[in-house]
């Protein structure tokens, strides 16, 4: 194994060279290295590994760093010996220390061969993981010193100039690609680092290159057409000597440079081929051709396209590098790196910069004059931020748009109208996508590949995708020559034909693709969205909308649905295609059932108006979608007339069996679906169970799983009022399993609590509290406050049935519901807090939430949360020595659910207190049947 600092990290054993991942390894690797073939002890180990910031167990983290570092070497290379570690690694086989013993042996015997080959050896500045081993960076100097003192008392006979220019900066990072790149070269003759503007391909060529005996750098570009020959011949005269013995003067640049290298076991770099791919692939061929023992290293924005090449291809910094080298700028352009206030901006700035070590550079060198905060702002305009690099840089290094403008002017005319048009997608363009939207913008959809192949976009995933950057410059492009608002409408224009496409799959077994395409084109979808915005005529803006419209309902993203509703909706627009239809048909919907908190204020005269004129117009543009119009505007006119009853009247769906009957599949199950909703809601069991389960049938022979997850939750509801638990059980997980990933988390979790419930109700504690536990850990991943509150209820549920009150209280009490959160789920918390207080006798408390929580339930119009907080009235009642209350409060509640519930846990603890009673419960309340849903009459029960 061979391991070396100079230059870089970089470790190699035989013909592998692997990079050893994180800095902790790296540097307990160095620090071993120092002293390879003998014992370190823990103490010294760790003060070099942790100079500033020592772990809490040294020892400990040691044996983490030691265990993982040993993965990455060969077998048997890192011992673990009593008080430390060893690198069983002669020292001949570490750079830095056969410099540090050479140099020693040529002092003691004033050897200038030795110094000279110590000083072979150092490649390029030592590297080190962090500022904790300067020590050694000293020593290593001194040594030089000392060598290169000797060297000079002592010059060679014919000193060489450098064939290889010196680094003026150490290398951060790129461990990895140098292996890559020296395998290659050990393999392979001609190798292209292939790469986007300011990755670092030539530093990254010159560093594999600079240990290299004989060695022929070509800087092509300054090289202009026809050139290419004349550029290596002007390279021979520094690189290598001509043959002596030659008696005729070469003819040509090329015979020249043939000659130069024939018989020869040399290495010529090409450096920046792209702009001269072609005349510089026909000179490496012949070169290659010509002098068997000649390799090529070329670097390039796209492949050199000759026979046998092998590639490596660099793309931006991992963001660890990215951040050092951001951080050693800094340093070096104000003095001190970045402090830790400032860490979160410079990540900002080194994302928003792809990772790109020439642009990281150019905004750090900004530091001398502006703060970090004030760098990331800027780079809103990142080509006027980026507008000054070094004086003495290449032209095409010294600012970002150069940068890019090198690669813009060697593009075709079809290649500039890609790129362009690749700016206006945010997310990129999904490789299946890639020829609708070529054709929409008049070019073929290889061009994309010859885009990539030049390294401006980069394929991954399935898409094509360009660097921040470089999209910011096609942008530019566009703005700059008044065309940004075509090309956004051109894109607009074929993303509504491919959403469409895609939303009529979606209502069967294509709704996983579907929802997967419109995730992968979230960015861009919303961008057509708002180009769609502008401009008087909103029907491109409909028909887009119209698309989107599934994929938003099944991710429930009523946050995005109204304000484009309240763009796009037009009552005083012609209702004559589909999408207008749908879309005048959401928004009137949609009015009936306003922001949590709010109350609807359509009137009722134009509702009723409006809604004729929508069913009359529905069957004129027939799909899946329209034949739903009537149901669903009458199902709004009932909750419209609910707002504000008293009673609290459930809503229903209005729609007879023949029309039923007449819709397609998907329809006829979504209509069942609903109707088995409202019969849940109605307290009509039979009703129930018939709907759900022709709901449940019709989504499963469909393939739709979204239709089949609703459908079972409410075949599950059935069945646990049957009594038929097992079965319940099965279906509600079922249902969850379906769902999983389609819908929110919320929803997931709402779902795995009705198991958790069911679980109770069988009796199985144990597994109903792990999968409440899981449902936390879900939910605190997630984070949203009604994914946290499903957690929390279903945990308090647990301990309700455990019997433990305190620990219920403090689940029911760490649930954090935010101003304007629906009512039912704000009422059943309070129900689940009121059962807890009843649990530990605290009787007033109880009853203060339950006079709450039962007006929030009834003004919900959600009877089956209307039953359970009438539960926690009767366990009140019980509890408080007022028997027959609490048969009338089970009575209501079975009445309101359309079936006694009698297996749900503190149901059956309020039995088990009413059990030495023999009492009666009313048959109704005064003048009220017991099934009337009456917020005053239910609260007088607390009286």
């Amino acid at each position: 194994m061979q391991v070396r600092f100079f230059g870089g990290l970089s470790v190699s054993s035989g013909a592998d060279e692997g990079a050893i991942p994180g800095r902790g390894q790296q540097a307990l690797l160095l620090r071993l290295a120092v002293d390879a073939g003998t014992t370190v002890g823990y103490r010294a180990l760790a003060d070099d590994v942790w100079p500033a910031d020592s772990p809490e167990d040294p020892r400990a983290a040691l044996q983490s760093l030691a265990s993982r570092l040993r993965r990455a070497l060969p077998d048997g290379m890192l011992a673990s010996v009593p008080g430390g570690y060893r690198l069983d690694l002669a020292r001949d086989a570490v750079d830095i220390t056969r410099f540090q013993d050479l140099v020693a042996a040529a002092r003691a015997d004033g050897d200038s061969a030795l110094a000279r080959d110590a000083l072979a050896l150092w490649t390029g500045d030592p590297w080190i993981p962090h500022d904790g081993f300067d020590w050694l960076v000293r020593d290593l100097w001194q040594d030089r010193g000392h060598a290169e003192r000797l060297v000079v008392a002592s010059p060679p006979p014919a000193p060489e100039a450098a064939r290889v220019p010196a680094a003026i900066a150490g290398l951060v990072g790129r461990a990895a690609e140098l292996g890559a790149i020296r395998d290659r070269l050990g393999t392979d003759r001609l190798v292209t680092i292939i790469g986007p503007g300011g990755a670092g391909k030539t530093t990254l060529a010159l560093e594999t290159v600079r240990a290299t005996p004989d060695v022929l750098v070509v800087e092509l570009a300054p090289a202009a057409a026809g050139e290419v020959w004349g550029a290596l011949a002007g390279a021979v005269g520094h690189g290598i000597r001509l043959n002596e013995t030659t008696t005729t003067p070469p003819m040509s640049p090329r015979e020249r440079v043939l000659e130069a290298v024939a018989g020869r076991d040399v290495v010529v770099v090409l450096d920046n081929c792209e702009h001269v791919i072609r005349e510089a692939a026909e000179v490496a061929q012949t070169l290659l051709l010509r002098t068997p023992d000649l390799r090529i290293l070329a670097t390039s924005r796209e492949p050199l396209g000759v026979v046998g090449e092998a590639f490596v291809d660099l793309g931006p910094l991992p963001a660890l590098d990215a951040d050092e080298l951001f951080a050693r700028r800094v340093r070096s352009a104000r003095g001190i790196p970045p402090s830790p206030d400032e860490r979160e901006t410079a990540a900002s700035i080194v994302q928003r910069l792809d990772g790109l070590p020439l642009a990281i550079e150019l905004a750090a060198a900004r530091a001398r004059t502006l703060t970090l905060a004030e760098i990331d702002a800027g780079l809103s305009d990142r080509f006027a931020l980026l507008a000054n690099g070094p004086r003495l840089s290449p032209g095409r290094h010294r600012t970002l748009r150069a940068l890019i403008d090198w690669s813009w002017d060697t593009l075709t005319d079809a290649e500039r109208v890609a790129l362009r048009a690749s700016s206006v997608f945010p997310d990129g363009i999904g490789s299946g996508d890639a020829d609708a939207i070529a054709g929409a913008f008049g070019v073929d959809a290889t061009v994309f590949d010859a885009l990539v192949d030049r390294s401006l976009l980069v394929r991954r995933d399935g898409r094509f995708r360009l660097l921040e950057t470089v999209r910011e410059y096609g942008l530019d492009r566009l703005r700059a020559e008044g065309a940004e608002t075509g090309f956004r409408e051109r894109a607009a224009d074929v993303l509504t034909v491919l959403a469409a496409d895609r939303e009529s799959t979606m209502r069967g077994p294509g709704l996983r693709a579907g929802l997967a395409w419109f995730d992968a084109n979230e960015e861009n979808l919303s961008s057509a969205l708002r180009t769609r915005t502008v401009g008087p005529d909103r029907r491109p803006g409909r028909r887009l909308l119209r698309a989107l419209l599934w994929a938003w309902a099944v991710r429930e993203r009523v946050e995005e649905l109204r304000p484009a509703l309240a763009a796009f909706a037009d009552p005083d627009a012609p209702l004559d295609d589909e999408p207008s239809v749908v879309i005048e048909s959401l928004a009137l919907f949609s009015a009936s059932f306003p922001e949590p908190g709010e109350t609807p204020t359509f009137d009722p005269a134009r509702f009723r108006a409006r809604r004729r004129a929508l069913e009359q117009a529905a069957p004129r543009h027939p799909s899946e979608i329209t034949v739903l119009v009537a149901p669903l505007l009458r199902l709004a006119e009932t909750v419209l007339q609910a707002h504000g009853s008293p009673a609290g009247r459930a809503w229903h769906v209005d729609v007879t069996d023949d029309e039923i009957t007449s819709t397609p599949p998907w329809s006829r199950a979504t209509l069942h679906m609903l109707r088995a909703g409202a019969a849940q809601n109605a307290g009509d069991a039979a009703a129930l169970g018939v709907e759900s389960e022709r709901a449940l049938r019709l989504f499963t022979e469909v393939g739709d799983p979204w239709g089949t997850g609703i459908a079972s939750q409410l075949r599950s509801e059935w069945l646990i009022l049957a009594g038929r638990l097992e079965d319940a059980l099965v279906v509600s997980d079922d249902a969850a399993r379906i769902v999983d990933g389609l819908s929110s988390v919320s929803d997931l979790l709402q779902m795995r609590a009705q198991s958790v419930g069911i679980l109770l109700r069988l009796g199985r504690l144990d597994e109903a509290r792990t999968r409440a536990v899981e449902m936390e850990t879900v939910a605190a991943a997630d984070g949203s406050v009604r994914a946290l509150s499903q957690a929390r209820m279903a945990a308090a549920q647990v301990e309700i049935s455990a019997g433990d009150g305190a620990a219920a209280l403090r689940q029911s009490q760490a649930i954090r519901l935010e101003p304007g959160f629906p009512d039912q789920i704000t009422a059943w918390a309070g129900a689940q807090g009121a059962q807890a207080l009843i649990l530990l006798d605290r009787l007033d408390e109880s009853r203060a939430a339950l006079r709450e929580a039962l007006p929030l339930a009834v003004r919900s119009h959600d009877h089956p949360i209307v039953a359970a907080v009438l539960v926690a009235v009767a366990g009140w009642s019980a509890a408080s020595g007022r028997p027959d209350v609490a048969r009338e409060a089970l009575a209501r509640a079975e009445a309101v659910r359309g079936a006694a519930d009698e297996r749900d846990p503190f149901r059956r603890w309020v039995d088990e207190r009413l059990s030495a009673d023999t009492g009666e419960a009313p048959a109704s309340a005064p003048g009220i049947p017991l099934g009337e849903v009456d917020a005053d009459v239910l609260l007088a029960l607390l009286d």
